[in-house]
């Protein structure tokens, strides 16, 4: 019987461990850094009380700093809320992305703005499931949510060093401080892209409109997704705030359209204990909201978002046992 040759396989394991930790970083190193940062920020967080999550309306539309701050004096005791919305995210991809966040945390609140139901175009698919799932390392979710969301070239999202691997010629300074630097890793996730831009008013009266009362269904995607998302947070025992935040009209969704649909979800899923509906579109005159609060006709701009965050912290306070969250599971 040959002996085994204990020195050269230790060679070559040490080479594979080494190859791998290079392949690795390099794949850090080469993807775009659309959420990195923020993916950084929720593994570096000690808990979670309150979770936001959507797209760029609930980016530039919810403060967490500020609800952090305003809820921690209310409870008398630290409240960390976190903004994890990515920009595009809809919520064909959203199940898949909580599922694979909450593996870190487990918040006390879960909050989706609902323009995630906004229909996802096939065009689209490709640039937002990279968005949502290329920071996250290779997983058996990960690979149910590539074969549920992409439709073709799975291989690259699998690995996405094979997309990205050109990218060597527009590597900046940030794509290397951001694989280490906290400071560029947001504290309270969201960016807030947007400023004090005011969107041009078409004297068009949108916003004295009365809100409408008809239903508009969700998709067989969509309200797959969603069922899946309510079976795991009630799973994880973390209850539900829809949350609609006010706008004009994006990717061919008006707000008028939103209400129905926050109208169709709050039948067909609130039941004002676990799962429960803030429909912001329908207190245009309550938040005295109009255009000199949007950027553009699909955001809002830094005074909306002032408004937003307010009547946002209202309810929960009004609604939710915040001295409860406080150190709970900590």
């Amino acid at each position: 019987m040959k002996k085994i040759r204990w020195k050269p396989l230790g060679k070559a394991l040490l080479f594979l461990v080494i190859l791998g930790l290079l392949f690795g970083v390099c794949q850090s190193l080469f993807l775009e850094k659309n959420s990195y940062g923020k993916y950084r920020a929720w593994k570096n967080l000690d808990h979670v009380d309150i979770l936001i999550l959507g797209n760029s309306h609930a980016d530039n539309g919810l403060r967490a700093k500020t609800m952090s701050e305003e809820l921690g004096q209310a409870a008398g005791s630290d409240i960390t809320v976190f903004n994890y919305s990515v920009f595009g995210m809809r919520m064909e991809q959203m199940y898949f992305f909580a599922k694979e966040i909450l593996k870190d945390h487990t918040p006390d609140l879960i909050l989706l703005e609902t323009y995630a139901f906004c229909p996802l175009a096939d065009e689209h698919r490709e640039i937002l499931a990279r968005r949502a799932f290329d920071v996250f390392p290779l997983s058996w979710n990960k690979v149910e949510a590539i074969r549920y969301c992409v439709q073709e070239d799975r291989a690259s999202y699998y690995v996405p060093l094979i997309k990205y691997h050109t990218r060597w010629k527009e590597l900046t300074e940030q794509d290397f401080r951001i694989l280490y630097d906290e400071t560029l890793w947001p504290e309270y996730g969201g960016n807030g892209m947007y400023g004090i831009q005011v969107c041009p008013d078409p004297e068009d009266g949108w916003f004295e409109q009365e809100p409408p009362q008809e239903l508009r269904e969700l998709t067989p995607s969509e309200k797959e997704c969603l069922e899946k998302l309510l079976a795991l947070l009630e799973e994880k025992d973390i209850p539900l705030l829809f949350v609609s935040l006010p706008y004009r009209v994006q990717m061919g969704l008006d707000s008028m359209e939103q209400i129905k649909i926050n109208n169709y979800l709050s039948q067909n899923y609130v039941n004002g204990e676990s799962v429960q509906m803030l429909d912001m579109n329908r207190l245009w005159d309550e938040l005295d909201f109009g255009y000199p609060d949007l950027f553009d006709e699909g955001h809002a701009n830094v005074s909306g978002a002032d408004k937003l965050t307010a009547r946002l912290l209202e309810y929960l306070k009004a609604h939710y046992d915040i001295a409860g969250m406080a150190g709970a599971g900590r």
